[in-house]
């Protein structure tokens, strides 16, 4: 219909409908089914869902509410609320995305509270309704994860990484880690088989003078998997302090290699390097060392306090992983 009307709704523009309250429309081809809208451009389409959004381009669908959506060819489903998307064919699907910011080509997001831009990224974060994430650049996907960082190209996240980092490019992030920074810079074969791990923090306690192994965030699903055909540089830097007046702490540097050949890990032929950097009275029986689980393929950072004393450990692991099949 072209033309205009005013009161509780204006037209301005051809072959439009209108069938809410409060409606304004501006172009040509728009259809407008929500109260309290805004549309302007080509062959837009707000639904009755759609309520208290402002749309502006061409070719978008919106059922979602309280958006404001420019530019073409963006798709918000029903219960995707309260988003700002501009650029061209970005998606914002499964009834959880709210609180969004997309800007760019060709992106999708799934959760809520979401920071996504550039080209081709996917932001599929579903993790108990979490979200929080931040994905930039270009062909990057995260999956799964809570409150990550994800920034460059190619690189791929898991299901569960937590807190992280992913930088560069074709680097691929191991599954169930906390606070991790990633870093990568191409690939010979496969995502991931040449990139370095940095910032991961284990922590725990010892009660005795047993080795004990600590983990990083204190879990110990987050044990680093050492995948088949992978060579492994780890080094630790280790400190541990008693509770109490005292305070006696001791400090390490401890450096191993390891790889997994055929299903089989093993730790480097020349075992582990160990460095003391500080050991007070009364720290006799303080130690730290690295060691291989054959059983789970993981390495394992182990530490030993005293007997009759708490003793908390954290340590800074850094991981260069290389993989030839």
């Amino acid at each position: 219909m072209a033309g205009y009307k005013f009161g509780n709704k204006a037209n301005f523009g051809e072959n439009t409908t209108l069938s809410g309250s409060f409606q304004y429309v501006l172009g040509s081809g728009n259809s407008n089914s929500a109260d309290y809208t805004a549309v302007g451009g080509l062959s837009n389409t707000v639904t009755s869902t759609g309520e208290e959004s402002l749309v502006w381009g061409s070719g978008s669908q919106v059922s979602g509410s309280n958006n404001l959506v420019v530019g073409g060819s963006h798709v918000i489903e029903n219960a995707c609320d309260f988003n700002i998307v501009g650029g061209t064919t970005c998606s914002g699907t499964g009834g959880g995305f709210d609180g969004n910011l997309m800007c760019g080509g060709n992106l999708k997001s799934t959760n809520r509270y979401n920071l996504t831009v550039g080209t081709n990224n996917i932001n599929d974060t579903d993790n108990n309704g979490l979200g929080g994430h931040i994905v930039g650049g270009k062909a990057n996907t995260l999956s799964g994860s809570n409150y990550g960082l994800m920034i460059g190209s190619g690189n791929t996240g898991p299901t569960d990484y937590h807190n992280g980092i992913q930088m560069g490019q074709e680097g691929v992030v191991q599954n169930n880690k906390y606070g991790a920074i990633s870093t990568s810079a191409g690939k010979f074969a496969a995502v991931g088989d040449a990139q370095l791990t940095t910032h991961l923090v284990y922590r725990g306690q010892t009660t005795n003078n047993t080795a004990t192994v600590i983990y990083n965030q204190a879990n110990s699903a987050a044990k680093w998997l050492l995948a088949a055909n992978d060579s492994v540089i780890v080094k630790a830097t280790v400190i541990g302090r008693k509770a109490g007046d005292a305070g006696q702490s001791a400090a390490y540097e401890v450096i191993a290699a390891f790889k997994n050949q055929g299903g089989t890990s093993t730790i480097g032929t020349t075992g582990v390097t160990k460095r003391v950097l500080n050991e007070d009275t009364g720290t006799t029986n303080y130690d730290a060392t690295l060691a291989v689980n054959n059983t789970d393929d993981t390495f394992e950072l182990k530490v030993t306090g005293d007997t009759g004393h708490n003793v908390n450990w954290m340590a800074h692991v850094e991981v260069m992983v290389l993989n030839v099949a």
